[in-house]
Order: structure tokens, then sequence, then C-alpha cells
């Protein structure tokens, strides 16, 4: 586009100096700055209107701004939550791991056991066990088998395992138990039943359906299932006490006693950093 003539521009300028009491000579210049000053007149209204338009929100587009946040945070914010606290329960876990397996190392060592079957022998009771570990451990509470005290909910299995139909939970109130400076909770047992020597025997249990009822034979005579085992004992830890979920896998764990070392029955958080547990309540029908 070609530059506007000289004289178009000379017009522009006089008529612009005009406007703001610049000597300029001749009508034609006033009618000039007349036109110049409407001009910018409607160019100055039609800017506050576009900066209205663009720093402005109308009450529906806030609503569906708040609505879409609000969506987004209840599909997030459960799942964050539920990571942050399995985090929180890992962590404990492995310190609980590590508390109990130091303070049976600690057994060994002051008391002169070569392994855990001079520890666990058939004839030491529960309390007697008990008696012995918590000497390496702090502890706020004590309870012997039979007295309860040291703890007040039942616990749920990692996943549904169902008894006549419906699921159930483990019960260690009254079980040799402690309640552990750190707030967690042990139930400890010595697996003297059908023990013959050392931590070799024979675990027997009726065999049961899907649904948790006992399965018998043409006779009428339970189906019990032998399987060998050669944990001397076990230690059931729940890292915070009697504070939820209380589960199998999430914050409960069986800390298996077996001859020459303290390992996690059915778990795997030691190795892979995972808790593994189903969500259920207790009482849920077989379906």
């Amino acid at each position: 586009m070609p530059p506007p003539r000289k004289g178009v521009v000379e017009r522009f300028i006089n008529g612009f100096c005009r406007c703001f009491g610049v000597n300029v000579l001749g009508a034609a210049h006033v009618e000039t700055c007349n036109n110049v000053r409407e001009t910018f007149g409607k160019f100055k209204q039609t800017t506050h209107k576009l900066q209205r338009l663009k720093c402005a929100f109308t009450l529906a587009e806030v609503l569906i701004t708040l609505g879409v946040i609000g969506i987004v945070a209840a599909l997030t914010l459960p799942t964050l939550v539920a990571n942050y606290r399995n985090k929180v329960l890992l962590n404990q876990a492995k310190n609980s791991y590590s508390k109990l397996a130091n303070a049976l190392t600690m057994v060994r060592v002051h008391n002169g056991y070569d392994n855990f079957e001079d520890f666990l022998h058939k004839d030491l009771t529960n309390d007697q066990m008990l008696e012995i570990i918590v000497k390496e451990l702090k502890t706020i509470k004590v309870c012997k088998q039979g007295k309860s005290g040291c703890t007040n909910v039942i616990r749920k299995a990692h996943k549904k395992t169902y008894n006549n139909g419906e699921t159930s939970g483990n019960d260690y109130k009254w079980g040799a138990s402690a309640i552990l400076a750190d707030g967690s909770f042990i139930v400890v047992d010595n697996f003297t039943n059908q023990r013959q020597s050392g931590c070799h025997w024979v675990n027997s249990y009726p065999k049961r359906d899907e649904a948790g009822n006992i399965v018998k034979d043409e006779n009428g005579n339970e189906i019990i299932i032998d399987r060998p085992d050669n944990r001397c004992g076990h230690i059931i830890v729940d890292v915070n006490g009697d504070k939820g979920p209380n589960q199998g896998g999430a914050d409960t764990f069986d800390l298996g006693i077996y001859p020459g070392n303290v390992l996690p029955n059915y778990e795997t958080f030691l190795y892979n950093d995972q808790l593994n547990y189903e969500n259920y309540e207790i009482g849920e029908k077989y379906e």
C-alpha cells in the first residue's frame, strides 16, 4: 500500500495539533481537529469495552469452571489420598518389620540361642514367648493370653475369606499381646500344636468350598487338609494399633519366625514396595 500524500499527512498533523491548543491557521483545521477528537473518543470507548470483555467472566462461566474443577477433584482426590495413605502404611510396615526382626535377633544373642528352634521349643507358652521378646522392645502395655486390653477391633484378612457364607475377621483380643511405644500392636503365637520336634509340623484344617462351608465326603466326614509347615511361630503386627484400616496386607502383617530368620508371610512389600489387600467389609455375603 503506497504511503499517504504529504498534504494528507500535514492536514492530520495540523488538526491533531490544534486539538491540543497549538496555533494552527484555517477553519478547515478546526473541523479536522473535531473529527480527530470524535474518532479518538470512539476509539477510547471501544477500548474500554474490550478491556471489560477481556477481564470479566459471566456467572455462568464461573459456575461451569467451578463445576469442572469439582469433577476433576472428585475423580482424582480419592486416589491421591489412598496413595498417600498406602505410602505411610508401607513405611510403617518396613519400620515394624525391621524393629521386630532386630528384637528377635537380640533374643538369640542375649540368650545364647543358635536358632529360633532353640527359642521357640514346644513347651514354651505364648506368655513366656511374649515376655522374652518385649524385653528387647519399648512397650506401653503387655496383655497375657486370655486377658483383654491391648486391642478391641476385628482385623480383616487380605482378601475376602468366607466362613459359612459370609466374610469373617481375625480376633486377637485374647492373645498374648502388647502395645509398643510407637503405637503398634503385636500378638505372638508359638506353634506348638502337632509339633513333634523342632519347627517342622503339619497344619491340619477342614476343607472349605468357595462360600466357606466345610466340605464333607460321601460318608459325611469332614475332609481334612494337611499342610507341612516349618515355622516355629509367628508375630502378628498392626503397625498403627487399632486405627484403620485394620486389614492384613494394609496395616496388619504376619511375620513368620523360621528356624534361621524372620520373614513376612504372604507379603511382598520388602521386595516391590507394594501393599497387597482387597477392599471389602466384614460380614459381606457370598454371592
